[in-house]
């Protein structure tokens, strides 16, 4: 049977039509479809572009673009345009090419067309890619506090992401536009965290995982919305506060400190982390902030330096403790440890100096809590060390705004999350001062 030339269609040349699958519901989303005959017979394709129907000018088959919109959403329908314009451009040239062979278009080729059409959107418009893109940008950008992003951040955005990726590679349908950050989208995002197995064992992420990966997406979608990559601002209406748990994190006692700064070790390496570790138990310096111990002025018993996770400037009194190591590494230069081999030498040598009392927590993962038994060495990390300062120094009985001056805490909901003192060891300290004040009866 032979086909009707698409471009010879009685003289009046190819016909496109652009219709929405539905109109009632003028607020909902609806896709846009590709109408035209072939072979006197009509087909209609789907685009995958989408749209709300009082946003369409059935005269024109475009998205209006005036009147009163905000510039948000003006982008937004300008862009679908765009990409109906190009959609008809590339049919009007395969149709011309066609013709010149005396060939004619077929509805597999518009169909192929449409699909090569969306392939290319796709490349250029994935939202998970542009959030990439948001991400390799993060050091370089200001964000809505006025700050650039940190290298240390940008790892754990990188991590979410990942995460989000490997998601996406299971749905049965592939995240496509921005609009797909729904409500079910978090839904079953979340559900898909909870259910997640990792390693060997078979280990499921814990809740504080699961939370802190949904606050990053969150924030890449709001980075996306400040940037007008969408107009979609559901994410806003998604709780990440719910009870991220008190991760019961431990710190160690003065004694314990002791016991570590005497610890044997058998290389240059362990000396530089233990004497590392030390400066930060009485310093409540970040590891970051160790690292460029170099660059900070020491003068008159008082580090200076300027944070750099906070970019703030702190002002840390040198204790008794470690003036003697200041005062060396001052002539030698500080040792500038990694992170990593940091992290697992710190366990060796506490291990080594028998912090090892057996420690019960809460795990949660896979939304189930067990409570299960680990020698204190093993929960010890660098991140111990500023940990312990700022406990030990309010056990001292120092005023809590002289603590947070030197940690750099700026809200004392900050600070509170790094009281690792029991609530045993606060009442024993708190009876102890009332009766050095006799205000109770012995």
């Amino acid at each position: 049977m032979r086909q009707l030339p698409l471009n010879r269609n009685e003289g009046k040349g190819l016909k496109l039509r652009f219709n929405l699958k539905q109109v009632c519901e003028k607020d909902k989303l609806t896709q846009i479809m590709l109408v035209t005959t072939i072979n006197k017979r009509r087909i209609r394709i789907y685009t995958k572009l989408r749209v709300e129907p009082r946003y369409w000018n059935h005269e024109t088959y475009r998205c209006f673009e005036s009147g009163s919109l905000n510039m948000r959403e003006k982008q937004r329908l300008k862009h679908i345009n765009e990409q109906i314009d190009s959609l008809v451009t590339s049919l009007y040239e395969v149709d011309e090419r066609l013709a010149m062979k005396g060939e004619y278009l077929s509805a597999s080729i518009v169909r192929q067309v449409v699909d090569s059409n969306l392939q290319q959107e796709h490349l250029l418009q994935n939202p998970i890619v542009c959030l990439k893109k948001l991400v390799g940008e993060y050091e370089k950008n200001v964000n809505r506090k006025g700050r650039r992003g940190i290298e240390s951040t940008k790892a754990t955005y990188l991590t979410a992401l990942g995460r989000l990726e490997d998601y996406d590679k299971q749905r049965k349908v592939p995240i496509s536009s921005f609009d797909d950050f729904n409500k079910k989208f978090f839904v079953d995002f979340t559900n898909y965290l909870y259910g997640f197995s990792y390693g060997k064992t078979g280990k499921h992420y814990t809740q504080n995982t699961i939370i802190n990966t949904l606050k990053v997406i969150k924030n890449l979608l709001h980075r996306a919305y400040d940037s007008e990559m969408t107009t979609n601002n559901y994410f806003l209406k998604v709780q990440t506060t719910l009870s991220s748990e008190a991760s019961e994190q431990v710190y160690l006692q003065e004694k314990e400190i002791l016991k570590l700064s005497l610890v044997k070790t058998e290389n240059d390496q362990e000396r530089d982390v233990r004497d590392a570790f030390i400066i930060a138990c009485y310093t409540a310096l970040r590891i970051s902030d160790i690292q460029q111990l170099n660059k900070a002025t020491i003068r008159k018993g008082v580090i200076s330096l300027y944070q750099k996770k906070t970019k703030e400037l702190v002002e840390i009194p040198i204790l008794k403790e470690i003036a003697p190591l200041v005062a060396h590494y001052q002539q030698t230069g500080f040792p500038v440890i990694d992170k990593i081999k940091a992290n697992k030498i710190i366990k060796v040598l506490a291990a080594r100096c028998g912090i090892n009392e057996a420690v019960n927590r809460k795990e949660y993962r896979g939304g189930e809590t067990t409570i299960v038994t680990i020698p204190k060495y093993e929960l010890i990390s660098f991140h111990t060390a500023r940990r312990s300062c700022v406990t030990n120094l309010y056990k001292r009985g120092y005023p809590i705004n002289y603590v947070m001056s030197l940690s750099g805490h700026r809200s004392f909901q900050a600070f509170q999350r790094y009281m690792r003192a029991s609530s045993k060891e606060l009442m024993s300290d708190f009876v102890r001062l009332l009766r050095k004040e006799k205000a109770i009866v012995t």
